[in-house]
């Protein structure tokens, strides 16, 4: 009935529009249809990822599952089929990415092994699908988490450590971003010329701008320059010394005041308590007021919800359009004559669930002003899950049965954890991801605040965390001038192979060549496929869903006659990853872990077999057992992977990789050592005059030495050319010494490797992979070693006419594993997640079983459910 209720208002509301005369209103008319299009065209994504825990230590196991929904419409999606899951590190590298199918009920699940992380910290986990990443960084799902060392015992979770080395140290730092908004407010803040701790402050004028003789509102942001919010007090003043307003923040660094500007310039002057000195004035200037425009005042706290436009002389008289959308969905339209003072009576309780967006217009459909407030949804126990638990009490590796009540016909995901072995609190669910933090820029303390009372209090807040961190998911600008992205990705109903050739000297587009590929994988099985490039040198070819990874051969002709067959660079539209968001410290700490919301302990009504006691401290009687020795005959195993390298690497770079990302965008094949340098700025090198030769005596003026080194042989070929110049490599300050497949083992009680090759001449395709170890432990110098690993069998190396890379298809979901303790004796068992369900579908009465065994230890648990119905509608336990 809403539904049905809003499309007869929204017809009304156009017919209105088209009742009036003039070309001036027909001007608003056709703004109004495009943005009503907007989502019939280009309709937006989301996607939430629910978790089995809300910690990790390393070598554990992430478990997930995806909820994907088109907003235009609030139910699970029907256009993308494929999922994509990255695990980023603190410095916003991409160490971890899964991609997996996405089915009818809008919903993926699968899992990570926490392992080769190179170090603890805070990482994120992201996911999007393809066709989301047309909006940026922002529309992606992210979450933080914290991954622990690995305890140093078994089961001991009793002491989480997380390595506090600052990784920017080690690594540039990818997450310094525009996007971000503390970032913005640190590279923008004003700075004493001394060493003293600065402040940054952002400006958000209410409705966009500040208008010369209007009062405004503005509220400001202010962090220290550790990135934290920073709590303290300061003066707006004009050009006179005149002070306009005062102004506090608060806990979260916001602020909020009234001013009347002037043309003249405002300044905000607040004091410094950071410094150890007596206190110091930092000076902030506020956005130029602008002489012509629309001032708008938005009151997100009373139930009337009353929005108040403000209009310079030369926009009054002029028609101006505003629209109310929700989701991209026009809910509200209206025109209006301006005058000096308008106000529009928006009513709370008509308004929509979630964040909402007003838009006021012109003619051109140039943005007069617009304000996004958000509406806390009233509760409803039909969206609550009932946790009950059947079991009387826990017992070591017992049965656990609960029964889950909601909604029929719901698809749930499901999971118990040990409430004991939590590391970090819970970070909202799916109801505060869609309604209020997907529509925000950044992180949001304690969002479940938001959710929790409807009085004033938290309605101040709320419309204090739009005025700050409100981004623009659905962007007017874009809904009414074009529906052009500057990449655009498309939307994944399937998989998708396509991207550009070009001319591999001019990088002009090449058209009509014929295209074929040719694909495998470890089972036999094979593909093949034709096209040819268009106009543009664009080509693409429709991929079947398949699982794993495949190796790709693309070859390219043309068919001219007396044509030599050409070298061409062969892009592939593959490099879609968002660019990294800026952590902010209050994400990087650890939450007060939650309280059990099952089997909460007590001692009086303990049991006595409600201990599990080891093997080794009760007597057991064994069958009789056959002892059998095993021998490890093959002791040199070190030398044969990458295992010795990657022992003590603090740097770990996937060169397939990276040289994949290099040719997909129609670049050629560089030197490794124009990589490092670029990839990594605490890596150099120069030249120098070579003093001597492999011999030991000097080598000739006017002579060089050349190195060249054969991938597939590791045979070392070294001589002289004209001008002698040598290489002298530096990681951090300090001596690199290069180890290539770890060296030859020349004496493995001594530990002995052939180490010191020189790596001039080798190209990324000659490589696999490269770990960097600033101090390695196993040497007794104070060198950084690279160790190189170098192809020996297929490369992504490419010749004339040849690509050769590799084909990612689905990854394979994992099984939880517990033991069946109906089979097995009790044994200690070290399980921090009890449980995890991701496809569990409830009844037609809304009910669903759910069993599962105890681990060795566990008395009171943490149980999170989360899920959607049919229709859309979000579930969560309570």
């Amino acid at each position: 009935m809403k539904r049905v209720l809003y499309i007869i208002l929204l017809a009304l509301s156009v017919s209105m529009l088209h009742a009036q005369s003039g070309v001036k209103k027909g001007n608003l008319l056709t703004y109004l249809q495009k943005a009503m299009n907007f989502n019939k065209v280009v309709p937006q994504e989301k996607v939430y990822l629910h978790f089995d825990n809300v910690g990790y230590f390393e070598n554990e196991t992430l478990w997930f599952k995806a909820y994907v929904v088109r907003t235009d419409i609030g139910r699970a999606t029907d256009l993308s089929k494929v999922l994509y899951v990255e695990l980023l590190n603190p410095t916003g590298d991409v160490v971890k990415l899964r991609k997996y199918p996405i089915d009818s009920l809008g919903v993926a699940h699968g899992d990570m092994k926490l392992d080769t992380l190179f170090g603890s910290g805070f990482y994120e986990v992201r996911a999007y699908t393809r066709y989301m990443t047309n909006w940026g960084t922002n529309a992606v799902f992210s979450r933080v988490f914290p991954i622990f060392k690995a305890p140093k015992k078994e089961g001991d979770y009793s002491e989480p450590t997380i390595s506090r080395r600052l990784y920017a140290n080690r690594d540039p730092n990818n997450r310094t971003s525009d996007d971000s908004l503390y970032q913005k407010a640190i590279d923008e803040g004003i700075y004493s010329d001394n060493l003293m701790k600065t402040i940054s402050v952002q400006f958000y004028p209410e409705g966009g701008n500040l208008i010369v003789g209007k009062r405004s509102r503005v509220a400001l942001l202010a962090v220290d320059d550790n990135g934290r919010p920073y709590q303290g007090e300061g003066f707006v003043m004009n050009e006179a010394g005149d002070v306009l307003a005062a102004v506090e923040t608060d806990s979260l660094g916001r602020g909020l005041f009234e001013v009347v500007p002037d043309a003249g310039e405002l300044t905000y002057q607040m004091k410094n308590l950071k410094t150890n000195e007596k206190s110091q004035v930092q000076f902030f200037t506020l956005p130029r007021a602008l002489k012509q425009g629309c001032a708008l005042s938005v009151d997100a706290i009373s139930e009337r919800m009353i929005a108040t436009l403000q209009c310079s002389d030369s926009v009054c008289g002029n028609l101006l359009g505003y629209v109310l959308m929700n989701n991209g969905n026009i809910i509200r339209c209206d025109t209006l004559t301006a005058v000096p003072l308008v106000e529009i009576e928006m009513g709370r309780q008509s308004m929509p669930d979630g964040v909402n967006q007003m838009t006021v217009f012109d003619c051109l459909g140039r943005i007069m002003a617009e304000r996004l407030f958000f509406k806390r949804p009233e509760p409803d126990p039909a969206d609550d899950i009932r946790v009950v638990t059947k079991t009387a009490r826990l017992k070591p590796c017992g049965k656990v049965e609960m029964e889950l009540q909601t909604q029929p016909h719901a698809n749930l995901s499901f999971s118990a954890m040990d409430a004991h072995t939590m590391t970090n609190g819970k970070q909202g669910n799916m109801k505060t991801w869609m309604l209020l933090s997907s529509e925000v820029r950044g992180y949001i303390p304690h969002v479940d605040y938001y959710f929790e009372e409807d009085d004033a209090e938290h309605r101040r807040s709320a419309d204090m965390l739009m005025l700050t961190q409100g981004w623009r998911r659905y962007d007017w600008r874009l809904m009414t001038e074009r529906y052009i992205f500057r990449k655009p990705q498309p939307i994944e109903d399937k998989m998708y192979l396509n991207g550009t050739l070009k001319e591999y000297r001019k990088h002009n587009p090449v058209n009509h060549v014929h295209m074929y590929v040719v694909m495998w994988n470890q089972y036999g099985q094979s593909m093949l496929g034709q096209t040819y490039t268009d106009s543009l040198g664009n080509y693409a070819f429709a991929m079947p869903f398949m699982n794993g990874e495949w190796r790709l051969c693309i070859y390219t002709t043309r068919k001219l006659k007396e044509e030599k067959r050409k070298t061409y660079l062969v892009g592939i539209d593959r490099q879609f990853s968002p660019k990294p968001r800026y952590i902010t410290p209050a994400e990087a700490e650890i939450q007060h872990p939650l309280a059990p919301n099952a089997f909460v302990w007590n001692p009086a009504d303990a049991f006595e077999d409600d201990e599990y006691v080891p093997i080794t401290e009760k007597e057991h009687v064994l069958d009789n057992v056959t002892v059998k020795k095993r021998y490890f005959t093959n002791d040199d195993w070190r030398y044969k992977n990458e295992a010795y390298g990657r022992q003590y690497a603090t740097l770990y770079y996937n060169i397939d990789r990276e040289l994949d990302n290099a040719l997909d965008e129609g670049e050629r094949d560089p030197y490794m050592l124009d990589y490092l340098k670029k990839r990594n700025p605490l890596f150099t090198y120069r030249e120098e005059p070579e003093p001597t030769n492999i011999y030991g005596s000097s080598a000739p003026l006017n002579y060089t030495h050349s190195t060249t080194y054969t991938a597939m042989s590791g045979v070392m070929l070294t001589g002289y050319s004209p001008i002698s110049r040598r290489y002298v490599y530096q990681y951090d300050g300090k001596s690199v010494e290069w180890i290539f497949n770890n060296g030859e083992r020349q004496n493995l009680a001594d530990d002995v490797h052939r180490v010191g090759e020189r790596p001039e001449g080798l190209f990324l395709s000659d490589v696999k992979s490269i770990y960097i170890v600033p101090d390695d432990p196993r040497t007794d110098d104070n060198r950084v070693r690279i160790y190189v690993y170098l192809h020996t069998t297929f490369t992504t190396e490419s010749s004339k006419g040849l690509r050769r890379t590799y084909f990612q298809g689905f990854n394979e979901a994992s099984t939880f594993q517990m033991e069946d303790y109906n089979v097995v004796p009790p044994m200690a068992d070290f399980r921090r997640t009890l449980y995890w369900n991701p496809d569990i579908i409830t009844d037609d009465k809304g009910k669903a079983k759910v069993e599962f065994f105890n681990n060795s230890s566990c008395k009171e648990m943490y149980i999170s459910v989360e899920g959607m119905t049919p229709d859309g509608k979000v579930l969560v336990n309570k």
